[in-house]
């Protein structure tokens, strides 16, 4: 994951992009330069701040819930150090921390684009590969079944009146 989130943190101003699954495991990469071209500062622990973004959107979500059909998808706090941007996806929660002065608009793309990559990861890992897949066949009779030489089942008749398939 860290590969699909270090194109998002080498924009510039971006001073961290992170991504925590819904089970709570945050994945955090540090900025690059400033918009001014000198090194980020330090963000303290980006974990914590990774964990305090995931609750506050959850606090979010649960009190508009009452007053829309969705929670929310995108979120922008605006504050006096810089920007947090939140981007919820089904299976984890993507988040940039601006420098103070960047609007989010210039970022929703690039965001868009990370999240659709890691959904299709996501996908791909519940898959299983097609050369250990089952091939598929009709589920297995109680009775075994007589094929002809062209491979079709054949039913037949017992001496008791009954019909059964055989072998």
């Amino acid at each position: 994951m860290i590969e699909l989130l270090e194109p998002l943190a080498k924009q510039p101003g971006v001073l961290m992009a992170a991504l925590v699954s819904d089970d709570g495991v945050p994945v955090a990469v540090p900025g690059g330069l400033g918009s001014d071209g000198s090194p980020q500062g330090s963000l303290g622990d980006p974990e914590a701040l990774a964990a305090f973004s995931a609750g506050w959107l959850d606090e979010l979500a649960g009190s508009v819930a009452l007053l829309s059909c969705d929670a929310p998808r995108r979120v922008v706090l605006r504050a006096t150090r810089g920007t947090l941007l939140l981007l919820r996806t089904s299976g984890a929660v993507l988040l940039v921390l601006l420098e103070s002065g960047l609007g989010p608009d210039e970022l929703w793309l690039p965001m868009e684009g990370v999240a659709a990559r890691i959904q299709r990861i996501l996908r791909g890992m519940g898959e299983t590969p097609v050369a250990e897949s089952a091939p598929i066949d009709d589920p297995a009779s109680a009775l075994p079944a007589e094929t002809d030489a062209g491979g079709v089942p054949t039913i037949v008749h017992d001496r008791e009146g009954g019909d059964s398939a055989r072998n």
